[in-house]
């Protein structure tokens, strides 16, 4: 079944006059007659009932009517939405994002990869650091935003450091500088297993003599918020994860945990001119200081 036999088709259904049907398509009549003859032999009936002057569509022309229409319809849309491909109108951008990353250290690069490309289609996705980095692997994904992934089950991926940071003690609503989390009354800790450090911060309250704490466990840094409402109870968390969450936290004076959130790609993959644009103001974007909250969208671009 071909494209041209289905509209000439639909155009026989409209106007019900081979004749007429013809010149709407810019074909012979006889072509047109041959292209639905065809048509008819691969779905098994006739579809139009000719009389001299006028013709009727058959019970299977009803019938195939709409889902021809539709076919027809779907592989039009296909085609224009491959050519403005073609012409670059339309860019994804697909974004793996960690878990624990905030989104805020992405916001104003993409506002300028937006005002550059207008036909950016943008897409996130949230994993820990293995299914970003597995989601660029099989090209699910053009970048990673990930924190220290473990990425050497991956033969082609190459990364960045976009900024390094200390991790903090969010509980209590408390806010302020501590000398280690040995000088805190803790009753339970908050497990927080979606992020690529947690084995680490777990280490952490360890060797600070928490080792026999309750630990509660949460699923989003959303849920950090609760913290303030109950007493003694605590989330070694890193810093952009605090500020974005607006939440008070303490700094640690010693024994900080340190993560650094890396921007990966597979190497030699193409990239369109969304992606071009986006790894450019990545690079060039003073990414640290949006992750402290120290500059504004606008002082932090810098491509």
């Amino acid at each position: 079944m071909e494209l041209y036999q289905i509209r000439y088709f639909l155009a026989v259904s409209r106007t019900l006059n081979f004749t007429q049907a013809a010149e709407a398509c810019n074909v012979t009549q006889p072509a047109l007659t041959r292209a639905i003859r065809k048509l008819e032999d691969e779905l098994g009936g006739d579809l139009i009932r000719r009389e001299r002057t006028r013709s009727h569509l058959t019970q299977l022309g009803q019938a195939m009517l709409p889902m021809l229409e539709a076919s027809f319809a779907a592989a039009a849309a296909a085609k224009a939405e491959a050519e403005t491909f073609g012409r670059g109108d339309v860019a994804p951008l697909r974004i793996g994002l960690s878990e624990s990353v905030p989104a805020m250290v992405l916001g104003p690069v993409l506002r300028e990869v937006k005002r550059a490309v207008p036909g950016m289609v943008l897409s996130i996705a949230r994993a820990d650091a293995a299914g970003v980095a597995d989601a660029l692997d099989r090209a699910e994904v053009d970048f990673a935003v990930s924190a220290a992934p473990d990425t050497s089950r991956h033969d082609r991926l190459r990364s960045w450091p976009l900024f390094d940071e200390d991790f903090v003690v969010c509980g209590e609503g408390r806010s302020g500088v501590i000398d280690g989390l040995s000088t805190l009354a803790v009753d339970a800790v908050v497990a927080r297993p979606y992020c690529e450090a947690e084995p680490v911060t777990s280490a952490t309250w360890d060797r600070a003599g928490h080792e026999g704490r309750t630990v509660y466990s949460i699923s989003s840094d959303r849920d950090l918020s609760i913290l303030g409402a109950l007493t003694g109870v605590f989330a070694l968390v890193p810093r952009s994860c605090a500020i974005a969450e607006g939440l008070p936290f303490l700094t640690l004076g010693t024994g900080a945990p340190r993560r650094c959130v890396n921007l990966i790609e597979a190497a030699g993959r193409p990239r369109n001119t969304a992606a071009t644009a986006f790894l450019r103001l990545m690079r060039a974007t003073d990414i640290a200081a949006l992750a402290r909250g120290g500059l504004s969208s606008a002082e932090a671009v810098q491509g």
